[in-house]
């Protein structure tokens, strides 16, 4: 079932997010889109270029884990983007590789914990840009942008 175009007093508000590890952009519309662009502080992930052997008696030992630190700060990001979604609109959250997937189930979790209910979808998705971003979240609030057709004058 597809919903007319509505006017923008009408218009549900939905919020779509793409993310990596690097960068979350989220798009919330409820008639007009809204912006918001947060960088993360993780660190890249470790690229093997030689051979490093890792001993087991300091790994017992309490040797730092290379990738446990990218982890916290990931799992820091994640909340900061989690915290800037409105705890009221459907999501959707799409992005390269893992990221999004595990955005998704901490938004799902954290619904659970404060007895929400909301549609939470996720799909891998390459990198949008922001007005792509911005067709999607119009398009899934029911309120397509007019098309305009080159070399015929807009009506009035």
């Amino acid at each position: 079932m597809t919903r007319p175009a509505t006017s923008s007093a009408a218009v549900e508000s939905r919020t779509v997010v793409w993310i990596d590890s690097r960068r979350a952009l989220l798009v919330r519309w409820d008639g007009t889109p809204h912006v918001t662009r947060l960088e993360s502080e993780v660190p890249p992930r470790r690229r093997g270029g030689e051979h490093v052997t890792h001993d087991a008696i300091l790994r017992t030992m309490g040797a730092p884990d290379p990738d446990g630190h990218r982890s916290e700060h990931l799992r820091q990001f994640l909340q900061q983007v989690a915290a800037c979604i409105d705890p009221r609109d459907p999501v959707e959250i799409v992005g390269r590789g893992p990221v999004h997937k595990r955005l998704a189930d901490l938004v799902v979790e954290q619904d659970g914990r404060h007895g929400r209910a909301r549609e939470v979808t996720a799909r891998p998705a390459k990198a949008l840009t922001e007005a792509q971003l911005i067709a999607r979240v119009r398009e899934i609030a029911g309120d397509s942008a007019p098309r305009v057709r080159r070399g015929v004058p807009a009506s009035r």
